[in-house]
């Protein structure tokens, strides 16, 4: 039963991450969080970012076979970035009890949910986008890819919903080229984040289900990973066709509800941690 509910949960992930461009992890964790509760949150996030590392690439190598390529130029301050802020927030985690975590995490997704609401800019929906690679455009590329890539460290989001958002609104990208371009960032960023805790020892849980114990190296779990991927792949080139056809209003909106949904109910899991 937990296997299918793995894979199912799968299914969601790959819609959102080609779709909203997030990676995943504003559902990958609350439902780690609720299907595992003996778990530590350290193994919940770095399960949930190696899920993403993975399912990321794949969507990258969907997105350009559909025609839709990265920006790899403008994208490599980002994405570099994002890569020292993994390292930091992940290092930070390993420090943490989990019920700070989890609260951490409610208040990110929280917040990226008003600031998505609010947020009045309209997005720009050219298909052919151009940008100037100058010094200020470096220096916010820089700051993004360190805030998303810190707080996909602490929360295992990915840093997906937190590029999003500033994607919009600092470095105005089109809503058709938010996912391709979120995607190729999170490549880098998590792919740090897995090796900072698969280097870790391998701490010993009581699983019910020989299959989770088997897949457990340092603090990811395979198994895990493996499950969520089957269901990922099958939903994957669904939601980068979704990015084609749905308007960018609607995609917000839809976007804002799913992130309050997600940090209520981690909110109040962490007050019965």
């Amino acid at each position: 039963m937990i296997l299918l509910g793995l894979v199912i949960t799968g299914i969601f992930v790959g819609l959102l991450s080609t779709f909203f461009g997030v990676g995943g992890g504003i559902l990958i964790v609350p439902t780690l969080y609720t299907f595992f509760s003996y778990l530590p949150p350290q193994v919940v996030i770095a399960t949930s970012l190696t899920l993403i590392f993975f399912n990321s690439f794949k969507n990258v190598f969907f997105f350009i076979k559909a025609g839709v390529k990265p920006n790899f130029k403008y994208l490599a301050p980002i994405a570099l970035s994002m890569l020292t802020g993994v390292i930091i927030g992940g290092k930070l985690t390993l420090l943490m009890d989990g019920k700070t975590i989890k609260l951490i995490f409610s208040i990110f997704v929280f917040l990226i949910a008003l600031r998505t609401i609010l947020n009045k800019k309209e997005t720009n929906n050219e298909e052919k986008w151009a940008p100037e690679l100058n010094m200020k455009t470096i220096l916010l590329g820089i700051l993004t890819g360190l805030i998303g890539g810190l707080i996909s460290g602490m929360t295992g989001l990915g840093g997906g919903a937190i590029l999003v958002p500033l994607f919009i609104v600092i470095l105005n990208i089109p809503f058709k080229l938010l996912s391709v371009n979120s995607n190729t960032c999170m490549v880098v960023g998590t792919f740090t984040g897995m090796l900072t805790y698969l280097l870790q020892p391998t701490p010993t849980f009581v699983f019910n289900y020989r299959f989770l114990e088997m897949g457990q190296v340092g603090y990811v779990n395979f198994s895990v990973v493996i499950a969520l991927f089957i269901g990922s792949s099958l939903s994957s080139k669904l939601g980068v066709s979704w990015t084609q056809r749905v308007s960018p209003k609607l995609a917000n909106r839809l976007f804002s509800v799913l992130l309050l949904v997600i940090s209520i109910k981690t909110f109040v899991s962490s007050q019965f941690y």
